[in-house]
């Protein structure tokens, strides 16, 4: 018995139907994981927000370890729905693009499907000619999108605020005052202080024609008191340090 030829059309359904099915499982793995991820991504992102604007260095250290538990706890409760995940099957997909499309009587699952009962030679040309006419149907295939059942867990719409303060979050770290990942894990005893550095001096009025004047240069560390024309400027510059000094005018 010599196998039947396929022709173009079929090659060409199958693939179709081969596209379709590919799109429609990744759809259905979308809309069934992201509910399941997504309270991780939201833990993830409030941890990176929190770092980012600065706010560990500024809590004490008991404060700081209890909010790194609380997001450590918060992380391992939202992978739990993960173990909920399962793959879409075949028949679950082509029963998803069957609705989609709006095909009734199982078009798509009969192009895979076999004859029930013995075989013959006329049962095998009766089952041939039923597939035909189903993938008739098929011309027009299309994917369905995914469906996210997220705004029905969420109706007030916290998702939407975790990504924007990440978002503003990211922007702030890289100003002067953002903060680092790692800020979290480093007690506020070890982190290092760069010394304090001051630079005074004094610009005389421009019609005195005379050079500003550097209080802190290493020649006038011994002076005591200086003597500069009336409407001087006074400049002072504190780079380094803790950033929690105050500057007073005696």
């Amino acid at each position: 018995m010599t196998e039947r030829p396929i022709s173009s059309g079929e090659r060409g359904l199958a693939l179709r139907l081969a596209l379709s099915r590919l799109a429609t499982r990744a759809s259905m793995v979308f809309e069934r994981g992201w509910p399941l991820v997504l309270p991780l991504l939201i833990a993830i992102s409030l941890f990176l927000s929190f770092s980012w604007f600065g706010l560990f260095p500024r809590l004490p250290d008991v404060a700081r370890i209890g909010l790194l538990i609380l997001f450590a706890l918060s992380g391992v409760a939202a992978l739990y729905p993960l173990r909920f995940f399962r793959m879409p099957s075949a028949a679950e997909i082509d029963r998803r693009i069957e609705a989609a499309n709006q095909l009734l009587h199982s078009p798509v699952q009969v192009q895979t499907d076999r004859p029930s009962g013995a075989e013959s030679i006329f049962s095998q040309a009766l089952w041939r000619e039923h597939q035909k006419r189903m993938a008739e149907r098929l011309s027009s295939l299309g994917a369905d999108r995914p469906r996210s059942r997220v705004p029905d867990y969420d109706r007030w719409g916290l998702r939407a605020v975790a990504g924007l303060l990440f978002v503003t979050a990211l922007a702030f770290s890289f100003g002067p005052f953002g903060g680092r990942v790692s800020d979290g894990f480093v007690a506020r005893a070890a982190r290092d202080t760069v010394p304090p550095r001051i630079d005074a001096w004094v610009t005389p009025p421009a019609y005195t024609g005379k050079a500003p004047l550097f209080l802190t240069a290493d020649a006038n560390q011994a002076v005591q008191t200086f003597s500069v024309p009336q409407g001087s400027d006074v400049s002072l510059r504190v780079t380094g340090s803790s950033g929690e000094e105050t500057l007073s005018y005696a």
